[in-house]
């Protein structure tokens, strides 16, 4: 589907080009990958997928990128969505941001508004949003600062192995024992402090605070402070470890101060969608295809320290189901290394449940019992890792299994040691395998699990329904939330709106109750179920139409013979996948979508400043291939004339048959409810369909 989302109709076509003049895409791309020349274009290793060989070609002269290798091609915005996990407006504003351009102030991600209260109040909020963000930012700088200030907690800090390269590139940082040090700080800049309260760096005091001092105190105190960072990069939170007060110091921690301490949920900070180390760690998690997740802050910087940098925390809170579709940007591989004690084993129970819930099998990972991830990798002592330890680890990461199979295996075990034991086990296991959302997995499971417990298919079927109505209770309860988010291949009904025919990357309509192809005319043709595949067809077409030159006009002059598809349709209408009906419309803009009779002469928009505007992965995998290519359909090398011929002809040809056969349908519905003037209009229009056939007939006879 689009990435484009409601975002992007709130910039000009020509203000997002303008931002990607501004941008090279080699500068871009080479900040990831080391690009070396190689003819006109450059090559490098794929950042998407591991390689040995380069595959990944970046051209400037197109400011596009192909990987022969994984497929995965786009333009400077895909990379920039594709590389940070970003939605398209957030693409939007990172390069802009970057290319200093600024956006139009009603720019939202937000719907479409004509409403100027509307669009004011959501440029308020976007500037608030900037607001907030600098804000952030300063606190961090503040306590990243103060670090070699706070002994006590730099010290600590060095003992659990956080320091040198590792500490700055995770910007640690350290609260000192005082009050209303960072709420002075603030003051003093003349910051906004009822939104720093907002995003809870600081609180106003009730009795008024210290004689001179700010009226507000600080939320972190005495503590080591681990900025949360969001996928740009911009820090989003603050997660804070307690420290024993200093000697001689006020205990302004707090006796009954948690030992971790995070920022509350704020306009910037969502727990339940971010993950601490994900910015660091993304382009390790994308090389490996595998997140490994853990449950603190120290966790991360230690299997950071220790060479395992493919590693991310939740920021207190449990896994959810947001968490699962960030992960899944970036890898197809989620492994689970908690601690073995009770909580980290619940947890654990818990993380697989939700991955059942959304089609996924976990991985887990087992840790020594009792001990913490830097109790592996490091000497005590020194606080440094050791190759034992890192050994280890590696031991432990690799022997890693699925964690529905673990523990239907664990369960069967269970159940060899008694009646009861088996009972509760062939219940448990129902109730795991009701969660599991992947019919053809669930399936497979059933039939191992049916002959290690030595029961029959039907008590096994009866066993999986029962469980499926436990989780289906609980979700009305609040135990097992359902996705929210279909899975691919489900979801969305068979048939689809016609998209709008306006010009602009928010002009098709991707969902929506099924409506008409047409208007005019006493019957109107449904499109068929949109295919989730490109067919070899359309492919074959959409290369011809990137490639532009004769091929694009041979294609739109068949198009526009007289009379050669029916009322009311166009060059789009000959394609059945969603995202290439969306290219070709945005390729041939309004109004000369809708008039068959305007003369074309090639693509009006260059195929590679609507790229980005059809997030689809096989789309920009074909096209390009085809417009990175030196080779071009005119020089012997490319498309063969008859063969876009003959996909074109058999494509209108198509269309025809589907009008045809459905106006049939409606003239047999008009005889038998004896609707004698819809019945006459209808045998009028077929007999011109099946006429228009027979004249373009020799086009279809050459397929």
């Amino acid at each position: 589907g689009s990435g484009s989302g409601s975002g992007s109709r709130k910039i000009p076509h020509d203000l997002l080009q303008k931002i990607k003049d501004a941008v090279n895409i080699i500068e871009v791309i080479g900040e990831h990958v080391v690009l070396r020349k190689s003819g006109s274009n450059y090559t490098g290793l794929c950042p998407f997928h591991s390689e040995r060989s380069p595959s990944f070609s970046v051209s400037e002269q197109k400011q596009l990128y192909h990987c022969y290798g994984c497929k995965k091609g786009g333009d400077l915005l895909s990379f920039t969505m594709e590389i940070h996990g970003l939605s398209f407006p957030e693409a939007i504003e990172e390069l802009a941001e970057r290319a200093r351009i600024a956006l139009p102030k009603d720019f939202s991600q937000g719907s479409d508004t004509d409403d100027p209260e509307v669009a004011k109040k959501r440029a308020e909020a976007r500037e608030k949003l900037a607001t907030a963000s600098k804000l952030n930012r300063f606190a961090a700088a503040f306590y990243h600062q103060l670090l070699g200030q706070q002994p006590t907690i730099s010290h600590y800090l060095e003992k659990r192995g956080v320091s040198g390269d590792l500490g700055r590139n995770f910007y640690v940082g350290a609260a000192p024992a005082s009050w209303d040090a960072l709420a002075t700080h603030l003051v003093e800049k003349k910051a906004p402090l009822p939104l720093a309260v907002e995003l809870g760096l600081i609180k106003p005091s009730t009795k008024g605070g210290r004689p001179g001092g700010p009226g507000y105190f600080d939320l972190f105190r005495n503590r080591a402070m681990f900025p949360i960072l969001d996928l740009r990069g911009k820090v989003a939170g603050f997660g804070g470890r307690l420290l024993p007060a200093p000697e001689g110091a006020l205990d302004v921690g707090g006796m009954d101060s948690p030992k971790y301490l995070n920022s509350n949920e704020s306009l910037v900070f969502h727990k339940s969608k971010i993950a601490y180390g994900l910015f660091q760690a993304q382009k390790h998690v994308r090389e490996k295809d595998e997140v490994i997740l853990v449950e603190g802050y120290f966790d991360v910087l230690a299997l950071h320290a220790a060479g395992f940098q493919n590693v991310v925390a939740t920021c207190g809170t449990a896994l959810t189901p947001d968490h699962l579709n960030l992960f899944k940007k970036f890898c197809s591989r989620i492994t689970v290394l908690f601690d073995g004690d009770r909580a980290g084993i619940t947890a654990t129970d818990r993380a697989m449940e939700i991955g059942l819930q959304h089609g996924l099998i976990l991985h887990g990972a087992a840790l020594p019992a009792g001990l913490d991830p830097d109790e592996v990798l490091f000497d005590q002592s020194t606080g440094q890792p050791t190759s034992t330890g890192q050994e280890q680890m590696k031991t432990i990461l690799a022997a890693a299994k699925p964690l529905l199979d673990a523990r239907l295996e664990a369960a069967a075990r269970h159940a060899q040691t008694g009646a009861e034991a088996r009972t509760q086990a062939l219940k448990q296991v129902g109730a795991w395998l009701g969660l599991y959302q992947d019919p053809i997995g669930r399936e497979v499971r059933i039939d191992a699990i049916q002959k290690q417990f030595g029961v029959n298919r039907s008590l096994m079927d009866q066993v999986v329904i029962q469980g499926k109505g436990q989780v289906q209770g609980g979700a009305q309860q609040g135990r097992h939330p359902p996705s929210g988010t279909p899975r691919p291949g489900q979801g969305s009904p068979a048939r689809v709106s016609t998209p709008a025919r306006g010009p602009g990357p928010g002009a098709p309509n991707a969902g929506g109750p099924s409506a008409p192809l047409r208007a005019p005319g006493p019957v109107a043709l449904n499109r068929p179920p949109p295919r989730q595949r490109l067919s070899p067809r359309e492919k074959l077409l959409l290369t011809a139409l990137a490639k532009s030159g004769k091929y694009t006009a041979f294609i739109t002059d068949l198009v526009q013979v007289t009379g050669n598809l029916p009322r009311g349709f166009s060059l789009p209408d000959l394609f059945e996948n969603l995202a290439a009906r969306q290219f070709v419309e945005l390729l041939f803009p309004s109004p000369a979508v809708e008039n068959p009779s305007a003369d074309y002469g090639g693509a009006p928009v260059s195929p590679q400043s609507i790229l980005s505007q059809v997030q689809d992965s096989q789309i920009h995998a074909l096209l390009t291939e085809a417009l990175i290519s030196e080779d071009t359909p005119d020089n012997g090398t490319g498309l063969e004339e008859n063969e876009v011929k003959r996909a074109c002809s058999n494509a209108i040809a198509d269309l025809w048959a589907r009008f045809s056969h459905q106006l049939r349908a409606a003239l047999t519905d008009a005889e038998l409810k004896k609707d004698e003037r819809l019945e006459a209009e209808l045998k009028k229009e077929y007999l011109d369909v099946r006429r228009k056939i027979k004249e373009f007939s020799r086009f279809y006879d050459e397929a």
